[in-house]
């Protein structure tokens, strides 16, 4: 008989032994979806000298102080400053610069009047009232200081933070890598999934479901395969290098003569780290190691799939993208009355969702819910001890992949489920 370990034990025998993928250094919109190594910091200030928030005349306020309705003020219209001029020549007393938006405002002036605020005479605008000094300028360094913080050390690198280290013309910056699955499923009952006119065999679901969990973390999956009831075969792709960061194998976790995960996972050369989990669903995972590579063997069904990603893959990626270890549990409030039976640690399917502050979870758990309707609904998972009643209004631990982020990361098309 297996000895299950504790969930907790597992992820902690597992992070023991995952490292951040080895950091390099890449330009700021081919990191998108990559999680920080470093301080990043604004390499100039933006704008880099004062520019025109509006299509106007920049002016002298000294210039305008007297102006009214009854006395307006004519000042000469000397040059025109569009939002790539450089070095616009100082602007003369009495005298006015025809600007852009985006357009760099000369020295002398210091306020800019929106176009339709004067009048203009060919070559001369009359202005008619004075304004605040400052008007529809904005300043050096006005969006962003150089050398500001724009981001910390594992934090994802969203499109926004992108975009403000390129305008800050910031160079490549230290980041982790995407990590990289391969999945298989097991069973000469399944076939490609995208495949739907085979009646002696069913579509490889479980590839579809655990590619997409990956992806929604910031996994790129570069290979999933269906594998019939083969152990030879199964330790071929094994051994095949190049070797990812994860391994998914689901089905082929039982006590059949057709269930060779785990001894196909030892021959091709990984060492188990667990071999059952005390959880339900999902007490027959496995975990195996082999160099840097983490191999997970899921139980078939793929409402046991989701659980055990949720409660054990889950964790592994955060740390293999270098994101911060979650410093407390995810909690949610229970919508819903919910009876955990004796024994293990039971992983609840919920439908998640936000109102105002308050994080809800409806468990999908009940005759009226099979398994695979629950799964289709779910987007979540509820962690409940064994032998406990969940009232309404309960909190309790949850994970969902909703606060994962990666699914922006630039992944070129590849073959799969071939």
């Amino acid at each position: 008989m297996k000895t299950p370990i504790s969930r907790k034990q597992a992820v902690q025998t597992l992070l023991e032994l995952v490292v951040p993928t080895p950091p390099e250094d890449r330009a700021p919109l081919n990191g998108i979806g990559c999680v920080t190594a470093t301080t990043v910091t604004a390499h100039c200030q933006v704008p880099e000298q004062a520019h025109s928030l509006r299509d106007g005349y920049a002016l002298r306020m000294a210039d305008i102080e007297q102006a009214s309705p009854a006395t307006p003020v004519r000042l000469a219209v000397t040059q025109a400053i569009c939002a790539e001029s450089r070095n616009p020549r100082p602007l003369g007393p009495n005298e006015t610069a025809r600007v852009l938006t985006g357009g760099p405002v000369p020295d002398g002036a210091d306020a800019v009047l929106a176009e339709e605020d004067v009048t203009i005479e060919a070559t001369t605008i009359r202005v008619h009232s004075p304004v605040k000094k400052g008007w529809f300028i904005r300043p050096a360094g006005g969006e962003i200081d150089a050398r500001t913080i724009i981001s910390q050390p594992g934090h994802e690198l969203t499109p926004q933070a992108a975009a403000v280290m390129t305008r800050t013309r910031t160079g490549p910056i230290s980041m982790h890598p995407t990590p990289t699955a391969r999945l298989f499923a097991l069973g000469s009952e399944l076939v490609d999934p995208t495949i739907h006119t085979d009646p002696k065999r069913f579509p490889a679901d479980n590839l579809v479901l655990q590619r997409g969990l990956f992806e929604a973390c910031g996994v790129t999956v570069t290979n999933a395969t269906v594998i019939p009831d083969n152990k030879h075969t199964l330790i071929s792709q094994l051994g095949t290098p190049p070797f990812p960061n994860i391994i998914v194998t689901t089905g082929g976790t039982g006590r059949s003569e057709r269930d060779f995960a785990k001894t196909g996972a030892q021959d091709s050369g990984f060492t188990i780290l667990f071999d059952a989990v005390d959880i339900r669903p999902g007490r027959h995972v496995f975990a195996a190691i082999r160099d840097t590579t983490i191999l997970f063997g899921l139980p078939g069904p793929p409402a046991a799939g989701h659980a055990c990603f949720h409660a054990l893959i889950l964790p592994v990626i955060r740390r293999l993208r270098g994101l911060p270890d979650t410093p407390a549990p995810l909690k949610a409030r229970f919508t819903q009355q919910l009876e955990a039976r004796h024994g293990s640690e039971w992983l609840v399917q919920c439908a998640l969702s936000l109102h105002g502050s308050q994080l809800t979870a409806t468990p999908l758990a009940s005759k009226k819910v099979p398994p695979m309707l629950g799964l289709a609904q779910a987007n979540g998972l509820a962690f409940l001890q064994g032998n406990t009643t969940i009232l309404p209004g309960h909190e309790v631990e949850v994970a969902t992949t909703l606060f994962e982020g990666g699914c922006l990361s630039p992944r070129p098309p590849i073959p799969l489920f071939s």
